[in-house]
């Protein structure tokens, strides 16, 4: 039983990292928060079920193709919509807010009913050590290893990732030697986006599809990146998996009932006690 736990906590951890690092990148580049990631997750659930039925699509062309599209749709909305909002923190985090209620009412109108997703993963399960669990939870915990190793090279070492790195540690200084911020800045809400989305088409399987999916997973992505550290990708990761495993525990032990009251009080716990986060630095702020 307990290795049914750790698996289920390891997929459900998996998850709050892939959004979790959505809202890292947007706010090591920028300092602000968008909360429409969770609304972004629901959208990239719906896009891979759009996929999967229309175009019967398998996992890994449907995982690329949204990955691909959310990338372009968070570099467009990047300059349409995110860029008139950086005046101030909180006009940022209004905006966003509005955007992700506007993105969750667009799908309700087209989707007024949850729909089942298809199992594009396989409809088997694994045996391990007693634990019984379905093909899906090996393929949230690949693909999101594949994506933290892909993100990983790309920051480490190739020209763009030295860029996005160089505008997320300071945007004047990036500037004067010649990196295009405006660019780097939509490419990081492009991979935003792209990480998400990718997490909803993961998850879809497990669950049926609707509209307010995003809402707590967006909420509890964002308590793991806290709890991690909002500023700290490896901290953002060990703050999902963390808080997935946590849940699983509680919710077998103690009562499923009290599984989101976890996850929000380690939020409180952490802003009151250590609001930087696990790993996460102080950032001093330009006068």
């Amino acid at each position: 039983m307990l290795a049914q736990l750790l698996v289920g906590g390891l997929g459900t951890g998996c998850i709050y990292a892939l959004v979790g690092l959505g809202f890292t990148l947007v706010y090591r580049t920028l300092r602000m928060v968008n909360f429409a990631q969770g609304q972004v997750f629901m959208a990239g659930t719906f896009l891979g079920l759009f996929g999967a039925r229309q175009f019967g699509l398998s996992a890994l062309p449907l995982l690329l193709l949204v990955a691909a599209i959310s990338f372009a749709i968070g570099m467009l909305l990047e300059r349409m919509v995110f860029r008139r909002l950086y005046a101030s923190h909180e006009v940022f985090v209004v905006g966003a807010i509005g955007l992700g209620v506007m993105i969750e009412n667009g799908f309700r109108i087209v989707y007024p009913e949850p729909l089942p997703f298809p199992k594009i993963f396989g409809a088997g399960v694994y045996h391990l050590h007693g634990a019984v669990f379905q093909k899906t939870y090996l393929w949230i915990l690949i693909v999101t290893l594949a994506l933290v190793v892909t993100l990983h090279v790309l920051f480490a070492y190739t020209r763009t990732g030295r860029a996005l790195r160089a505008v997320a540690s300071d945007g004047e200084i990036a500037a004067t030697m010649g990196v295009n911020v405006q660019r780097a800045i939509g490419a990081t809400f492009g991979l935003s986006f792209a990480v998400a989305a990718v997490a909803g088409v993961l998850i879809g399987p497990l669950y049926f599809v609707s509209p307010d999916l995003g809402d707590m997973v967006g909420l509890k992505a964002f308590s793991a990146a806290v709890l991690g550290g909002i500023n700290s990708v490896v901290g953002t990761i060990l703050g999902g998996l963390a808080l997935g495993l946590m849940e699983a525990l509680a919710a077998f032990y103690i009562s499923t009932d009290y599984k989101d009251l976890l996850a929000f009080s380690i939020l409180m716990l952490m802003l009151l006690v250590r609001p930087q986060g696990l790993l996460g630095r102080v950032v001093p702020v330009k006068v």
